[in-house]
């Protein structure tokens, strides 16, 4: 589906082609200049359906606020009988995950779907468009449009435009690019294949909800196009990038959108670069400030790589040949992110070729000059290594996160940078116990809700096969923030906030209840405090912005009475010998906030049903007493020897187990 050149293969490329990986998020805490990176990863929640190794692939996530995130992408499912390819929805609020089959349109294939969510852009908590693909019933792939509203993410198709093939397995159209400025305002860019069969590319406006798609306007004739990198720095006024073949050559293309109308040019070139060269098609980045020149970074060949920085003059462009670090030439420089805090300050990252193999690069513009230095591997990383710098998001001027990947002999990690007080900074990527020594982990964009707290989906290898993992770092300096909920009447809550931190922290505190938003409050005196309805969530997030010298940070509560956790009460053991009743009758207590027990809630008990289990001589169906105690139907030892789990699932607060074991005597 590319048109031209596409990036040579590198060593790490050509590793990540040999070896299935899944994805993995990654959240980053802000940091002082002084303080260490310390990562953790633990593996995120996936649908009930999902085929067990194979993991998730997320393709993009976003974080309007700290501790509030959506993440897309797809996994394989099955119904027991057939596998297919399922789009995924992850959300965050505060420490919990849940997963989510994306809905589909009426119209999707029943069989396989095939559906995939590529971007996701979530201006406001609560308000979230994803864009992507799936297979109808026809076997054309359609274009996909998820939003979130009061809660619920609901599924749309788009009128394509009037020379589309809409139907039958010749037929594609996907958005592969999102941006939304402001909730309710929305730009996307994909493509589709017209009746002629040629690819066009196709840009997408979306006003409260409304969608307008419209064919790319190109610079010339062409015989196949596609826009597949976005930015928009307010409501109807985005640059997009992408592809545009003719003639048997392909060249860079510019599609810029002013006041709701897309114009095109060709996207120039550095002065010196081969009339023949073509535009690497996977290595185009923009970015656009809220105020200034956006900024395109990308990478041409001509039997080498060339990576190029175009910068926005007015309604043309000027175009640099990125520089090699030290002055020093090379044959082969790639670009492959960028991101603009404002204007004339920059950063693009790639790698250089050079003696030893492959360095990764680090392209900074200010003053209207750019200058490469070398992305510098964690310490104590072999001088044999290959170095690449794949993403990068600088949410403020002065502070970056950047990703990649380092090869050494054969096996291939992850590596984050960061900047902070004008240093880069490096450190490995930890992964879960089960990640394979060649574990490969890729990256997608990096999205940050605020300086120093960043979010970045990618993928691994573990022992079986492709996983999901979702990492942290939370270094300091850190804010403490304390949520309190005050009942006011049947209708109405009182959120407070309370933010201590080493200096008077200010800003503003978001609160939340699942995908909900309640209300939002600035800080007075170290707390927020607004009024909004009554908790229809186990919890309520309050997220805190930060400010140039306190972090972000969140936290979570409920209200005293609100079931929020269920675990074993007494003995969280036993065993009974085969054909026999156990001793004691599991018992488990369902808790509010306050560790309270709560009463009315709905338990149900479930034991394996093969091997190793017990019979449950009653109702498998119970509610919590006075204490908030739920007792298990008196479970009898089958007659297999073997331990096991009895499980206690609690309606809309979690499960939890009992040990079991089953012995000869």
């Amino acid at each position: 589906m590319t048109n031209g050149v596409g990036r040579r293969p590198s060593v790490l490329a050509a590793a990540a082609a040999l070896i299935g990986v899944s994805v993995f998020l990654v959240v980053a805490s802000p940091r002082l200049a002084s303080a260490a990176v310390s990562w953790s990863a633990v593996n995120p929640a996936m649908p009930a359906d999902a085929v067990p190794g194979l993991g998730a692939t997320l393709e993009s996530a976003s974080c309007p606020v700290v501790g509030w995130c959506i993440a897309v992408g797809q996994y394989q499912g099955t119904n027991g009988t057939t596998d297919y390819g399922a789009a995924v929805i992850d959300s965050q609020s505060g420490s919990t995950w849940s997963a989510l089959a994306a809905p589909l349109p009426a119209d999707a294939s029943t069989a396989d779907p095939e559906a995939n969510l590529d971007a996701v852009s979530c201006p406001a908590v609560g308000g979230c468009v994803a864009v992507g693909r799936y297979l109808d019933q026809t076997g054309a792939t359609q274009v996909l449009v998820e939003q979130l509203s009061s809660g619920t993410w609901t599924p749309s198709g788009v009128t394509l435009p009037p020379d589309a093939l809409t139907s039958g397995p010749g037929a594609d159209a996907q958005l592969t690019a999102l941006s939304c400025p402001a909730t309710g305002t929305c730009s996307a860019v994909g493509l589709y294949t017209q009746a002629s069969g040629a690819e066009q590319a196709v840009v997408a406006d979306d006003s409260g909800g409304t969608w307008t798609v419209s064919s790319a306007p190109l610079p010339g004739a062409a015989d196949g196009s596609q826009l597949f990198a976005l930015s928009c720095s307010a409501a109807v006024t985005c640059v997009a990038a992408g592809t545009v073949s003719g003639g048997g050559a392909s060249s860079g293309l510019v599609d810029t959108e002013t006041g709701g109308s897309w114009s095109a040019a060709t996207l120039p070139l550095p002065s010196g670069t081969a009339a023949g060269a073509s535009v690497a098609n996977n290595d185009l980045s923009v970015s656009c400030p809220s105020t200034g020149p956006c900024v395109i970074a990308g990478t041409t060949f001509d039997g080498s790589f060339e990576g190029f920085l175009d910068t926005q003059d007015g309604a043309s462009w000027d175009s640099a040949a990125a520089p090699v670090p030290g002055g020093a030439s090379s044959s082969d420089v790639q670009l492959n992110g960028v991101s603009c805090p404002a204007a004339g300050n920059c950063v693009a990252t790639g790698l250089a070729a050079v003696s030893s193999g492959e360095e990764g690069v680090i392209e900074t513009l200010t003053s209207g000059s750019w200058a490469a230095s070398v992305a510098a591997p964690p310490a104590g990383t072999p001088t044999n290594a290959q170095v690449e710098v794949h993403n990068v998001a600088c949410p403020a001027a002065g502070s970056c996160v950047a990703d990649g990947q380092s090869d050494v002999n054969g096996n291939t990690s992850g590596v984050f940078w960061n900047l902070v007080g004008g240093t880069w900074t490096a450190a490995a990527v930890p992964l879960p116990a089960d990640a394979v020594t060649n574990s490969d982990p890729a990256f997608a964009p990096i999205t940050c809700p605020a300086a120093g707290a960043c979010v970045v989906v990618g993928e691994y290898v573990g022992t079986s096969g492709r996983e999901g993992v979702v990492e942290t770092d939370p270094s300091l300096p850190a804010t403490t923030t304390k949520l309190t909920l005050t009942p006011l009447s049947s209708t109405s809550v009182s959120y407070s906030a309370t933010v201590t931190g080493s200096t008077s922290p200010t800003g503003s505190v978001t609160f939340s209840a699942g995908l909900n938003p309640l209300c939002s409050a600035t800080l007075v005196n170290g707390t927020a405090t607004c009024t909004a309805g009554p908790l229809k969530a186990p919890a309520a997030l309050a997220s805190y912005s930060g400010d140039a010298a306190s972090s972000p940070s969140w936290a979570a509560g409920s209200l005293p009475g609100v079931p929020v956790a269920v675990r074993p009460y007494g003995m969280a053991s036993e065993s009974a010998r085969v054909n026999t009743f156990f001793p004691a009758v599991p018992q488990v207590i369902v808790t509010d906030s306050s560790g309270r027990g709560v009463a009315g809630v709905l338990v149900g008990f479930t034991t394996p049903m093969v091997g190793a289990s017990a019979i449950l001589w009653g109702s498998s169906y119970t509610v919590t007493n006075a204490a908030g105690i739920a007792t298990s139907p008196d479970p009898m030892a089958n007659g297999k020897v073997g331990s096991y789990a009895e499980y206690a699932f609690a309606y809309n607060v979690g499960k939890t187990a009992i040990s079991m074991n089953n012995t000869r005597r």
